[in-house]
């Protein structure tokens, strides 16, 4: 038995250290230092401080919840492959289109917003066509750098996250010193507080949540994260946190409290650069602004990297086509990223660009919506994964350990805390963002017409229209109505070879010899590339000679046969739903590795043990005996 089918390979793990990762989301998160409190500010006025602290406690509910959801399912997607497993393929799709929106919007408003902190050192003003040329900088380069792969960009991206928190410490030290040794008005934060009506502090806590985005991120690329994985992802979003936790609140109470008055309004849209021309003059100024350059920049990275995650897992599950797998590494080894990812994205992000120049506040407020909608379906997968799946959250390395009983059922309690507080953002902005709520409707759709529904419905058609072969043999021989409830076991073959399945077939025989009679099912999926008549060689095969070879022929089993057109972790789930097995055996091929990793990904879709068999183990004696049974059969 050999690799399992012609599905596209799955790459070799790029292993990213855990510090690298951080840095690819600090990147991303790190940038709502420059907009929130002004996003807040609008809002809530000079309470804005409290409505970021609050978040960042949320964002420890949050690090518990994804923690425990890239334990339990490590495999990269994120509230794709969370809801692929726990509420269906249908809903894992529009799940996928909403994710690719939020990385198309996160390269666009980053890339876009670092073109406009740039031009604000030469006044602001420029004309469209500059912005549009600054931001397609950004776009283009990490399209080329992650052709190389992702560790490349990744470690561009580690220093300039780095340094950027670096630097947001450093300002928050000095601003510090400067408050309690010059003077501060920090009766404006308790007097901002008092004043807040209800409506207000809805829409504050609404606008607060728009800091955390970017904070799915790392569940993206999960298993490119070096292992053990649960200890890596613990890492990444423990530093994350605290260094958001220290220098979020801290920056945004400053900049309220050591400016004027009239400095808030003179900088209401970028208040932290009224901080840098405070604490540090004209020279802090200029380093704050290229800093915001370089860190929006790098986010543009993160959106690549996360979409890359994303979509090749949505590839190697049928969501979209094989050619998204396809990569250059054979024509050039320093080529180790996906083409077919990186450029068409950047293709579409410059469109997005060309088109809305100058609508980056409401690109923001979709990007918002978006990424909150994602964390939703994320904590709500992690919820239904302990309800659905217990047998995988038992072998999990982490569990949040706050449960209640629901139907005798444990309910995580962070995860639906963390929802809950999801949901009431996001339908305050869906409610109030009329205007970014409707342009983030039309993109959204637009996304979902193009790439959802690509697969929509054609496996459970095919379930229907492809027949199996079953086949009674030994007393169960000739038998019309073949028994349904016997224990069922697949074993994945990659080709129709007589003397193999002789061989598979005896040792399977063999080994479960003690379970009584059995249905085995030989299951493989079928590439295009593949004649239509396979099926028809297979029955042939089946029902002209294994059928009436002694050793096979008297021993109590059922045999099916099922072929299905797609990819093995696309089709071998979905036949799993209809028809359930006790069992699933894969062969290892010439790659090991890229073997495991398959069965790694299998035993996570069907939630079951799927086993690996080395062709070296399986009998050599029957297949032998069965060519001389061949041979004498046909003189």
């Amino acid at each position: 038995m050999s690799t399992v089918h012609h599905s596209p390979p799955i790459a070799p793990r790029a292993a990213i250290s855990w510090w690298l990762g951080a840095g690819i989301i600090g990147a991303d998160i790190g940038t709502s230092v420059f907009y929130s409190t002004g996003i807040l500010f609008a809002h809530v006025g000079f309470a804005a401080p409290w409505f970021v602290l609050m978040v960042v406690v949320a964002m420890w509910l949050f690090k518990i919840t994804y923690q425990e959801g890239c334990s339990v399912n490590p495999v990269n997607g994120g509230a794709y492959s969370m809801a692929l497993s726990t509420m269906g393929r249908r809903t894992a799709l529009v799940i996928g289109s909403l994710i690719i929106l939020t990385y198309l919007a996160t390269a666009v408003v980053s890339a876009l917003s670092g073109a406009f902190y740039l031009s604000s050192l030469w006044g602001g003003g420029w004309p469209a066509w500059q912005i549009f040329a600054v931001a397609a900088i950004p776009i283009v380069g990490f399209a080329l750098l992650n052709l190389r792969g992702i560790k490349e960009s990744a470690r561009l991206v580690f220093v300039i996250a780095a340094v950027h928190f670096a630097i947001l410490l450093v300002m928050d030290a000095w601003g510090l010193y400067l408050a309690f040794t010059q003077g501060a008005e920090w009766s404006r934060l308790w007097t901002g507080l008092g004043a807040l009506t209800p409506y207000a502090f809805l829409l504050g806590f609404a606008a607060a949540f728009l800091g955390i985005t970017g904070f799915e991120s790392a569940a993206q690329i999960v298993e490119e994260i070096e292992e053990p994985t649960s200890r890596s992802i613990r890492r990444i979003y423990t530093t994350i946190v605290i260094l958001v936790s220290i220098t979020a609140p801290l920056s945004s109470a400053l900049s309220l409290v050591l400016l004027s008055e009239e400095q808030v309004a003179a900088f209401k849209n970028n208040l932290l650069s009224g901080l840098a021309l405070v604490e540090g003059g004209q020279i802090g100024l200029y380093i704050l602004v290229f800093n915001a350059v370089f860190v929006l920049f790098a986010a543009v990275n993160t959106a690549y990297v996360a979409a890359t995650g994303l979509m090749t897992t949505m590839s190697h599950q049928g969501n979209l086509p094989g050619v998204v797998l396809t990569r250059w590494v054979d024509k050039n080894p320093a080529l180790q990223g996906y083409p077919y990812v990186a450029i068409p994205f950047m293709i579409v992000c410059l469109g997005m660009l060309a088109v809305f120049p100058g609508a980056v506040d409401r690109l923001s407020e979709i990007y918002g919506m978006a990424f909150l909608g994602v964390m939703i379906a994320y904590s709500l997968g992690v919820v239904l994964m302990r309800m659905k799946h217990p047998a995988k959250v038992a072998r999990s390395e982490y569990l949040s350990s706050w449960i209640v009983r629901w139907r005798d059922r444990p309910l995580p309690i962070v995860p639906v805390l963390g929802m809950s507080l999801l949901v009431v953002a996001e339908t305050v902005l869906l409610v109030t963002s009329t205007e970014a709520r409707d342009l983030g409707s039309q993109l959204f759709l637009a996304v979902l017409l193009v790439m959802a529904f690509y697969r929509m419905g054609q496996v459970e058609g095919r379930m229907v229209q492809l027949p199996d072969l079953r086949l009674g043999l030994g007393t169960m021989r000739g038998l019309r109505d073949l028994p349904d409830e016997l224990p069922r076991l697949v074993a994945c073959i990659a080709d129709i070879d007589p003397v193999r399945l002789v061989n598979l077939l005896s040792y399977l025989l063999k080994k479960h010899a003690a379970s009584g009679p059995i249905e085995i099912v030989l299951f493989h999926a079928q590439t295009k590339e593949e004649p239509l008549q396979l099926f028809e060689e297979v029955q042939r095969l089946i029902s002209q000679q294994l059928e009436e070879f002694e050793l096979i022929s008297q021993k109590d089993f059922i045999l099916t046969v099922k072929i299905l057109p797609g990819n093995l972790l696309e089709v071998l789930p979905e036949y799993f739903k209809i028809h359930p097995f006790t069992t699933a055996y894969i062969g290892t091929g010439n790659d090991p590795l890229q073997s495991e990793r398959l069965r790694e990904h299998l035993s996570n879709e069907i939630d079951l043990n799927v086993i690996r068999i080395d062709e070296a183990v399986l009998p050599k004696g029957p297949g032998i005996w069965f060519e001389q049974w061949l041979q004498e059969r046909n003189s």
